[in-house]
């Protein structure tokens, strides 16, 4: 397909040092007819030939002439924001959406070079995204849909790697960051894609925290495997290491895999979806209520200011994440290691495998029990 076609907005790169020619000419009418909408990036604008140059493109008839210089990076900001306001409003896809339409939506992230876009390409089973062993080649977010080999639903989200906050020292990579937490945003499954070679790094440790406080599932996949001739003895001990950095999120799956060679990509897929499904569950309000007077019973919460902590009745208010409300007549007084202990027990009585359980506790009581109050 042609590019253009498939662009929302079409950068005509011109150097204002030559001057316009006749190729410049020749594009300018092409795009002018292909009623996309186009702005002029005039590189090289700056000293006083490259002024002089600029200002001869306003020939061309184009709405968006702007002046830049990429090896400097003047004008890059403003054209940035000019060609978000260039870009036709689209309509939205959400979570949401997806979950209507049985549709698991994935935001593969990770550091750069970490084989993002490689990976993608193999699910997708052909060369759609660029790859390169130089760091930072994708820099934009890329929505793909995908059918798996057992006819699963995906859409696959590609994102720039976010680096560390010292090094996004230019305007387009600190839009690279905001595009990756915002394909986050949009998802219902993360895949936080690893390096087999690094290990694990402050910045997946960072990745995970975001999708954490978004509550979106997880699944970790350390790619590149082959390289290291990792066994079941490496898988193993890089396991452990992987639970060491990430102690809140020893429920979550992890899958060895190769983008390079496609070994274990089938399996990260199986993990995606039943990650997913994990998501949508839902208990119901009876069979919770049994499991939490187990749960109090078993270990009640401590006194607080000399004042007993009663926790009276649980219901699920949604999913995606699964959402838990509890009342109690004392919210404010229940300590964060409680909350550990009752989430825990959730796990280990219902799964929730790779999800975050949200567990909200209100004032009040048992709001279906007359006998409640009296």
């Amino acid at each position: 397909m042609n590019p253009v076609d498939e662009a929302d907005v079409v950068v005509l790169v011109l150097d204002a040092r030559v001057g316009p020619v006749t190729d410049d000419l020749y594009l300018a009418d092409l795009l002018r007819r292909s009623g996309k909408p186009v702005v002029c990036a005039v590189n090289k604008s700056d000293g006083h030939e490259g002024r002089h140059g600029y200002t001869q493109f306003y020939a061309l008839g184009m709405e968006s002439v702007l002046a830049i210089s990429a090896a400097h990076g003047t004008g890059m900001e403003v054209m940035i924001e000019t060609l978000l306001a260039t870009i036709p409003p689209q309509e939205e896809v959400s979570a949401e959406a997806g979950e209507a339409e049985g549709v698991v939506r994935v935001a593969v992230v990770g550091c750069p070079n970490a084989g993002k876009s490689s990976l993608i390409n193999r699910l997708l089973g052909e060369s759609r995204l660029v790859t390169s062993e130089t760091p930072g080649t994708t820099r934009d977010s890329i929505d793909m849909p995908c059918v798996d080999g057992r006819g699963r639903k995906m859409i696959l989200v590609d994102t720039a790697g976010i680096r560390r906050k010292s090094r996004i020292s230019m305007r387009i990579e600190k839009y690279s960051v905001i595009a990756a937490i915002k394909a986050m945003d949009r998802a219902h499954v993360v895949v936080l894609l690893m390096d087999a070679e690094r290990g694990v790094t402050d910045q997946d440790q960072r990745v995970a925290s975001l999708a954490l406080d978004g509550g979106k599932g997880l699944v970790f996949a350390v790619n590149k495997w082959d390289r290291i001739g990792g066994g079941r003895k490496e898988e193993k001990v890089f396991t452990q290491g992987v639970w060491d950095a990430f102690p809140h999120f020893n429920h979550a799956r992890l899958v060895f895999l190769s983008a390079l060679t496609g070994k274990g990509v089938g399996k990260l897929a199986d993990q995606v979806h039943l990650t997913y499904k994990e998501g949508l569950r839902h208990i119901s309000t009876g069979v919770l209520n049994r499991w939490l007077r187990e749960a109090v019973d078993k270990h009640p919460p401590p006194r607080r200011m000399h004042r007993m902590v009663r926790i009276r009745y649980i219901t699920q208010v949604s999913s995606l994440p699964p959402t838990m409300l509890i009342f109690t007549n004392l919210p404010e007084q229940i300590h964060e290691t409680y909350r550990r202990y009752l989430e825990n027990q959730l796990r280990e009585s219902f799964g929730f495998g790779g999800v975050v359980i949200r567990l909200l506790f209100r004032k009040g009581e048992n709001p279906f029990d007359p006998k409640e109050g009296e």
